[in-house]
């Protein structure tokens, strides 16, 4: 059963987690790399590819 994480918004609409293309559905989510200092540093690495890729 897939579960939407309140207040997590997700712009990658080309991940398998993405649904209505804002909606993260899934688990968990793990944010790094832990040697980020800045948010543009930051990426989701829970991201997978829905095969829906341009």
């Amino acid at each position: 059963m897939k579960h939407e994480i309140k207040e997590i918004k997700c712009n990658a609409v080309n991940c398998i987690y993405n649904e209505d293309g804002c909606k993260c559905v899934a688990g968990h989510i793990e944010v790094g790399p832990s040697s980020a200092c800045t948010c543009a540093e930051t990426i989701c690495a829970t991201f997978e590819p829905s095969g829906n890729s341009k």
